[in-house]
């Protein structure tokens, strides 16, 4: 029988049963510590409870730490844009038991994170999420993370990621570097819109991987033809990433990395608390990364061209990006 009661804003569960050990919990609210005794004592009734005592309480913090570790023990390299994200994880659910995470808890998350990050973006971070639970091969009674992904699937809070045609207007630009005053967003998105980079590209910058005289960057870019996934590639260095890059190095001191907040998704964090604070809606950090390549080919440069900036595998991923504004044809034809 399970008995509920209020201890402070908490509500104590506890469940004793013949033939079962004592089971307690508690919750922030009266309906989720019923419905966990519902479903603890409907598993015991029909034999499907798991106990779980065994396995102890495992953090979830150190589920990541585990799951980074199950690559790199094989010399797999993690990405820095999907080791960003883990961090991001583990930090906000850091000494949080995975026996204790409930699908509230999840839900909650993923509401916080959807406010300043893309369906797509929220999508690959449950993706993490769920990847590091399984990992861990931990008995459960309730698997939170898989639950509440599946909500969050039906609901289309989370989604694949879709072709954006999003340009970045010059009002918008003037808001943005306005509002951004002396931080280290206005060099960011500068780099964005003359580079063509990536987030974790732009992160991931140092001095010592451009070399101004021969006007080349040095990137670290995905291959799945390279071992470990990884290869190494020469882009152009154009006018204007050139001078955005010169007037980062005068206000970051002439440092080796240019950037050097602990991962690249607080680039993109920061840059939509930005827009949220100048009023600008539906944009996000990676459309950036379209409005630059977009230039490329207004400015007369050949698909081949700016396939050499972009990293695009193919020709035909970037047929999408040609005469984007149906008004500028319009006024050419």
């Amino acid at each position: 029988m399970a008995y509920i009661r209020k201890r402070g804003t908490s509500y104590f569960v506890e469940i004793q049963r013949k033939g079962y050990p004592r089971q307690s919990k508690s919750f922030t609210s009266n309906a989720a510590a019923k419905a966990w005794a519902r479903r603890v004592e409907s598993s015991m009734d029909n034999g499907s409870w798991i106990d779980t005592s065994e396995s102890g309480s495992v953090l979830i913090d150190n589920m990541i730490d585990d799951l980074i570790l199950s690559f790199e023990r094989f010399g797999l390299p993690v990405a820095k844009p999907k080791r960003s994200t883990l961090s991001q994880l583990a930090k906000y659910f850091k000494g949080v038991s995975i026996h204790d995470l409930t699908v509230e808890d999840v839900l909650v998350f993923a509401a916080e994170r959807r406010a300043v990050i893309s369906a797509s973006t929220l999508q690959k971070q449950m993706y993490y999420l769920r990847q590091a639970v399984k990992n861990s091969r931990v008995k459960l009674e309730e698997d939170a993370v898989q639950i509440a992904t599946e909500e969050l699937i039906r609901k289309k809070v989370i989604l694949s990621s879709v072709w954006r045609d999003r340009r970045l207007e010059p009002y918008e630009y003037k808001l943005l570097i306005k509002a951004s005053k002396k931080h280290w967003i206005r060099h960011a998105i500068d780099i964005a819109i003359e580079s063509g980079m990536r987030q974790g590209e732009i992160h991931a910058l140092k001095l010592s991987d451009i070399d101004f005289k021969k006007g080349i960057i040095k990137v670290l870019r995905k291959d799945p033809r390279a071992e470990g996934g990884k290869k190494l590639y020469k882009i152009p260095l154009l006018k204007g990433m050139r001078e955005a890059i010169l007037r980062a190095q005068d206000d970051f001191g002439g440092r080796d990395r240019l950037f050097t907040t602990s991962g690249s998704a607080s680039i993109s964090d920061k840059f939509a608390k930005l827009r949220k604070q100048v009023g600008i809606t539906d944009l996000t950090f990676h459309d950036l990364r379209h409005e630059a390549i977009s230039r490329m080919f207004e400015k007369g440069m050949a698909v081949e061209q700016v396939r050499l900036v972009s990293g695009h595998s193919s020709l035909d991923q970037l047929s999408r990006y040609t005469n984007l504004k149906p008004e500028d044809v319009a006024k050419k034809y």
